[in-house]
C-alpha cells in the first residue's frame, strides 16, 4: 500500500483521530467499498472525508482504491493522502459536500429541486468521468459497482465517481481475461451479464457498466 500511495500526503495517525474524534459514530457520513467514512477536519480548516478500512477488507480491495489516484478527472473523487498504523488502512478524500446522489434524489425536499437542467448536468459529468475510466492511456479502469450510492455532489452539483473497492485496472494484455465473478450490486447488474458463466473484463467495463449507468435513478 505504501508503494502505491507514493506521491500522496503521509497523515500522522494522531491526526486522523483528531480529525474524526477519535471515530466518532457522529462522524459517519457514509460507508464504502470497504470501510466506514468520516467527516473530519484538518490542522489549517481542510474538511475531508476519511475512510477506514474494515477489519476483514481485502488488501487487494484497498488496493483497487488507490487505482483512482493515478485518474486526475474532474469528474473522478481525488485522493489527498493515506495513513497507515498498525492494522489500520485510512484513505483520505476531498470532502463532497452535498453528499451522495441517491441521497439527494430521495430527500423530500431537495430531491423535487433537481430540475431538467441540472439532471442534464450530472448525467454530463458522469458521462465524462466514465470516458475517462475506459480510456486512460495506462489502463482501464472497471468499476463495477456503479450506482447513485457511489456518485458524489459537490457544492456546485458537479459529480463525482466513487467507492473504488470493487474496481479492477486491466492493461491493454489482460483485457480479454475471462472471469466467472459476478460483483455489484443487486438492482445495478445487468441481467445478461449476471446470467453468463464466462464474461471479459473488458466487455464488462464498456458494456455493462453503461448498464448501470442507465438503470439509475436520474
Amino acid at each position: 500500500m505504501e508503494e502505491a500511495c507514493a506521491g500522496f500526503t503521509r497523515f500522522d495517525f494522531c491526526q486522523i483521530l483528531d480529525a474524526t474524534e477519535n471515530f466518532s459514530e457522529k462522524m459517519i457520513i457514509g460507508w464504502g467499498g470497504f470501510g466506514r467514512v468520516y467527516k473530519g477536519q484538518l490542522p489549517g480548516g481542510l474538511n475531508v472525508a476519511i475512510k477506514r478500512a474494515d477489519e476483514h477488507a481485502a488488501m487487494v480491495e484497498v488496493n483497487s482504491e488507490l487505482q483512482l489516484a493515478k485518474l486526475q478527472h474532474a469528474n473522478v473523487i481525488r485522493l489527498l493522502g493515506w495513513c497507515i498504523h498498525g492494522k489500520e488502512r485510512i484513505l483520505v478524500y476531498e470532502l463532497m459536500q452535498i453528499g451522495s446522489l441517491d441521497r439527494y434524489l430521495c430527500d423530500r425536499t431537495k430531491g423535487p429541486l433537481l430540475h431538467w437542467s441540472r439532471r442534464f448536468k450530472i448525467i454530463t459529468g458522469l458521462t465524462e468521468g466514465i470516458v475517462c475510466l475506459h480510456k486512460h492511456f495506462m489502463f482501464w479502469l472497471v468499476h463495477r459497482d456503479l450506482k447513485p450510492h457511489n456518485v458524489l455532489l459537490d457544492c456546485n452539483m458537479i459529480p463525482k465517481i466513487a467507492d473504488f473497492g470493487s474496481a479492477r485496472a486491466l492493461s491493454s494484455d489482460v483485457a480479454e481475461e475471462r472471469t466467472s465473478r459476478v460483483v455489484g450490486t443487486s438492482g445495478y447488474k445487468a441481467p445478461d451479464y449476471a446470467s453468463r458463466f464466462s464474461r471479459s473484463l473488458l466487455n464488462e467495463d464498456r458494456c455493462v457498466q453503461l448498464w448501470r449507468f442507465g438503470s439509475g435513478d436520474y
